[in-house]
């Protein structure tokens, strides 16, 4: 009875995927049985998040998944079960924890039927978990309904003669790949097991809604888009049997596994046929009613699948599976659809397995770009090997100078050699890949023959309405297989490629491809210091005035080079160093000035309470966004695509920490200035200065602000909401980097003679502040440039204005703010112009006798 379970509560869909582990035994009464075992539940829809890996391509970012054991619950059940009626009843405990944390035990009866010996593709076992505990007891949950798949004793019975006829009387006579593996490959085999379940749905140019192009019902006026097609349960005794699973899904990948709907799924049973190389599957619909479980039930089982692996790839058919899906109904019949094609742009890496490629276009790259030769000058400068792991990358997209989309290129063969994308080998670790190095080459200049797979999406805020644009009416990632030359002496790729075609109003039509695409990399030498961009340009070889001509795109990518890896681990390690030695001194010159206004307490209503805001806040923002990181532990969501995670992680919690501790250390000071300019009564008009200074900073730093965001949309026009975004954290940068100019007006108003900040707070404070610049200067100048933000650890460019401009400017700046405090502290704000801005009085705090 060990079998796979899938939960409902309250009729509605849970994420939850329990396992039943029993062992029976005989009792003295005939056909009853004693039970005892597990249940284990397991809920999917755990939270995860994505560490995407540069130079790997979309296909092969890594998903991480964080969650709490309260996700997984087990029960302990005892109970019987009786043969003759099929019911089940079990009792038993789980340990759990409620919302609040405290530790919970559940007790609960299980309960099943229509549990017999045997079973087949119609037999399903329904039921339910109910808590026995009362209502308004903190221990009671809401009861669940339970539906599963028998397995025990099952018997195939939709392999009649007349089904297998109807599979042999179609058209297709293309023979598939030959597997080699026994039945039990498609139930737990890598990679095909997971593959088959992200097959991309295609249907005819006619469809453009659920109406007779859907095969299940619940479509809601979408046709799905992705299929799932996984084995319940392979068969022992009959060879290469199996019953399978298809989940129809409206999304993308991380919709599977996401709980058990009978109205997205059917169920059924397939064979692979060993003369033609294909699975072949007849599945039924799960039918039953809205209101309970109990009354689902398999029927209308006119459902057909075929499935192959071709043998040989090519630039219009990349596809690693591919395979159909049609109906025996009639036209009129209820259950008719149109014929539904499935592929997979995945590859299996069967390589060894007889899989070949096939090029077609190499004579027109050979047209289109014309070889290049060494340069002499340049000495023995070295490119990456076209079997190497630098061969994969991914991509800046500009579309006329603005960024508009990202994307990724992954090789898939060099001559008859195929790059395991999904694992992550690269070509040498196939068996044959080096014994025939010789037959992939073009001629004897290190040229080889080479194809590719490329993604490119549209960034979240990128808009595009030019219909010459390749994202024109494109609502999933575009496409293109490309094949063409790889120089290895130059460092030049050449490709000709074919891009799947817009889809149908959003519902993806059966392969249409546009074959007249020019894709061109330059790939810089290995012998670069400094690091560089891999360059490249999507092109369209049709006329203006072709429908299907678009845009010239440009990509760009930061080209990682074994010693450009190494460079960037140390980059990435000193950068930690820097932020935890920048943080440490923040609290000791914020202690350096508690200090000194404890020894002279007379200076705390002339300090500027805009300037210990600002500065406080500058502590405060960084804790609140990552206030759920510092109480679990758990970093931000990081590109460490080279480093040693855990030692960033744990750097990263000291370096909350720390900022922690400066945050209180500056609220405290803030706090005491506020308090010494309320007690202050017999110096109101210090309050007066303070207003008047806040009437001169603010609208400063508001013109600021909105002179910034102009300059930078007249540039980037289109992505008004993301620029918003980006040029507050960096327009707060700049404002924490000028932090003493509240200070410095407000001593102007105030006509103040005082040494009212430490040298030490004032001049300490501008350093770490302006620290961050002058590595930018070093790091810009030594380091390889990174595509992506989330990789820098210190002086990140989206927290502040970092250019080599801004980098001169803002220290300079900074420092003049710092000579000007320390002018006025020691002849008086006199010494500062303009003079519109110098009082009558001067405030300073007067000791009282007592």
């Amino acid at each position: 009875m060990t079998t796979v379970l899938h939960l409902f509560q309250s009729q509605l869909l849970l994420s939850s995927s329990p396992t039943l582990s029993p062992l029976v035994f005989k009792t003295q009464v005939h056909g009853l049985f004693s039970i005892a075992g597990t249940a284990s539940f397991i809920r999917t829809n755990i939270f995860s998040y994505q560490v995407r890996n540069m130079s790997h391509g979309a296909r092969s970012s890594n998903w991480r998944k964080r969650g709490s054991h309260r996700g997984y619950v087990t029960f302990d059940l005892v109970g019987f079960w009786s043969e003759t009626s099929g019911k089940l009843c079990m009792v038993g405990t789980s340990k759990s924890y409620s919302k609040t944390g405290n530790s919970l035990n559940l007790d609960a009866v299980f309960k099943l039927k229509n549990v017999h010996n045997a079973s087949n593709i119609s037999s399903l076992v329904s039921g339910s978990l109910e808590s026995l505990s009362s209502k308004k007891d903190e221990n009671y949950f809401e009861p669940f309904s339970v539906l599963m798949f028998p397995k025990e004793n099952y018997n195939y019975t939709l392999d009649s003669i007349e089904v297998e006829n109807e599979f042999s009387s179609e058209s297709d006579i293309e023979k598939g790949l030959s597997l080699n593996m026994n039945s039990s490959s498609f139930c737990s085999s890598y990679p095909l097991s997971r593959v088959i379940r992200r097959l991309w749905l295609e249907y005819s140019k006619e469809c453009i809604s659920s109406k007779n192009c859907s095969p299940i019902s619940e479509s809601y006026g979408q046709l799905p888009s992705l299929l799932s097609l996984k084995g319940i349960e392979c068969s022992v005794t009959k060879k290469h049997m199996l019953r399978v699973r298809m989940e129809f899904l409206n999304g993308s990948y991380s919709q599977i596994n996401q709980g058990f709907n009978p109205k997205n799924m059917l169920v059924g049973e397939g064979w692979w046929d060993e003369k033609k190389n294909r699975l072949y599957v007849v599945a039924c619909h799960m039918i039953g009613t809205e209101t309970s479980l109990d009354g689902i039930h398999v029927g209308d089982c006119s459902i057909r699948l075929r499935l192959r692996l071709p043998s040989i790839l090519s630039l219009k058919n990349s596809s690693s599976i591919e395979g159909q899906i049609w109906t025996n109904n009639y036209v009129a019949d209820p259950g008719y659809f149109k014929r539904i094609t499935f592929r997979t742009d995945e590859v299996l890496g069967l390589g060894s397995q007889g899989l070949k490629y096939k090029y077609s276009r190499i004579d027109r790259v050979k047209q289109s770009c014309p070889a290049n030769k060494p340069v002499k000058n340049q000495g023995s400068r070295r490119y990456p090997d076209a079997y190497s792991y630098n061969m994969r990358f991914d991509m800046s997209v500009r579309e006329s100078y603005r960024r508009v989309a990202w994307g990724y290129s992954t090789p898939l063969s060099v001559g008859d050699h195929f790059y395991d994308s999904n694992s992550g080998r690269n070509f040498e670790s196939l068996p044959s890949s080096k014994t025939e190095v010789a037959n992939v080459m073009v001629n004897n200049d290190s040229r080889f023959n080479i194809s590719y797979k490329i993604g490119i999406s549209l960034t979240s805020n990128s808009t595009l309405s030019d219909r010459n644009s390749l994202f024109y009416l494109s609502s999933e990632t575009v496409k293109i297989s490309a094949e063409g030359i790889y120089n290895a002496g130059t460092g030049t790729l050449c490709m000709v490629g074919c891009r799947d075609l817009p889809s149908n109003r959003g519902v993806p039509i059966t392969h249409s491809v546009d074959c007249e695409v020019l894709v061109k990399f330059q790939i810089p030498s290995l012998d670069t210091n400094n690091g560089s961009y891999i360059k490249g340009s999507i092109e369209s070889m049709r006329e203006k005035s072709d429908p299907l001509y678009f845009k010239r795109l440009d990509l760009s990518s930061a080209a990682f080079f074994t010693k450009a890896a190494k460079e960037a681990v140390w980059r990435m390690d000193i950068e930690v160093i820097m932020v935890l030695i920048s943080t440490t001194l923040a609290c000791v010159f914020v202690g350096l000035q508690l200090y000194h206004v404890k020894k002279h307490p007379n200076v705390l209503p002339l300090t500027s309470i805009i300037m210990m805001s600002i500065l406080t806040l500058g502590h405060m923002i960084p804790l609140v966004l990552n206030f759920e990181a510092l109480l679990t532990q758990k970093p931000n969501n990081k590109n460490i695509v080279l480093g040693n995670v855990g030692w960033l992680e744990v750097n990263e919690i000291s370096v909350r920490l720390i900022t922690m501790i400066a945050f209180l250390l500056q609220f405290r000071l803030l706090q005491m200035t506020w308090s010494s300019r309320k007690s202050d009564e017999g110096n109101k008009g210090l309050w007066d200065a303070e207003i008047k200074a806040a009437y001169v900073t603010l609208p400063l730093y508001a013109s600021g602000l909105l002179i910034a965001l102009l300059l930078k949309l007249k540039m980037n026009g289109d992505k008004v909401p993301m620029l918003i975004t980006i040029y507050f954290k960096s327009y707060g940068g700049l404002v924490l980097d000028g932090f003493l100019l509240p200070q410095i007006i407000l001593n102007m108003f105030s006509n103040m003679k005082e040494n009212v900040l430490s040298c030490a707070f004032y001049f300490g404070t501008t350093f770490v502040r302006l620290l961050p610049h002058a590595y930018d200067l070093y790091r810009t100048h030594n380091y390889a440039d990174i595509v992506d933000n989330e990789s820098y650890v210190y002086a990140v460019p989206s927290a502040d204005f970092y250019s080599t401009a801004w980098d001169i400017v803002i220290p300079l700046g900074g420092m003049l703010f710092a000579v000007i405090i320390y002018l006025q502290q020691r002849y008086g704000s006199r010494c500062v112009p303009p003079l519109r801005f110098k009082g009558s009085h001067v405030y300073e705090k007067v000791n009282v006798a007592h």
